[in-house]
């Protein structure tokens, strides 16, 4: 293998180092914050509270996950239905209680068929595991990984988050050729 065929992930694990910072910076323990809207109304916003939120020029229904940034008016949610989260202003979210409710009682209904179909799913599957054959011992470390063990917390930290990143694109990718295969 040649020196140029290396891809050399050293900028991108900064960018990630500095996102994650930026992160632990915006928590600010403010668990509450009053914020007066556009419309004049003074609106009360919390973590684990409920709002409508802009996601590409759309709202959608989303839980406050923290509430920090600059002066505290910067929010991060999570999105009902999709789960991705994103981080935005006070200004722009408003509350519509008709949406935040349909998408409150269709998660709890999500969350409910989970637990009924875990329960189902253990009694059949149980059987399905006992037929595939199990390794009785775990596979030893390679040797050229230990001599790579992260010299710090910070370091392990960048390695961890690197190798989730790397596991999210191979799967994605192996999930993509195999919907491919399926279609033809």
């Amino acid at each position: 293998m040649d020196v140029d065929d290396v891809w050399d992930d050293t900028e991108l694990i900064k960018m990630y180092d500095q996102s994650i910072q930026e992160v632990y910076s915006q928590k600010s323990g403010v668990t509450e914050r009053q914020f007066k809207g556009e419309d004049g109304k003074t609106y009360t916003w919390k973590v684990g509270g409920h709002c409508m939120a802009p996601f590409e020029d759309e709202y959608f229904p989303a839980t406050i996950d923290s509430i920090g940034g600059k002066n505290n008016l910067q929010v991060q949610v999570t999105f009902f239905y999709y789960g991705n989260q994103e981080n935005v202003h006070m200004k722009d979210l408003w509350m519509n209680e008709e949406a935040i409710s349909k998408a409150v009682a269709l998660e709890q209904q999500k969350e409910s068929e989970k637990k009924s179909s875990k329960a189902c799913s253990s009694h059949t599957s149980s059987n399905h595991l006992s037929s595939a054959p199990l390794p009785n011992f775990a596979p030893p470390v390679p040797p050229n990984i230990i001599a790579m063990a992260p010299a710090n917390q910070q370091e392990a930290l960048s390695s961890m988050l690197m190798s989730w990143y790397m596991s999210g694109y191979h799967t994605g990718y192996y999930q993509a050729l195999s919907d491919n295969a399926h279609k033809h």
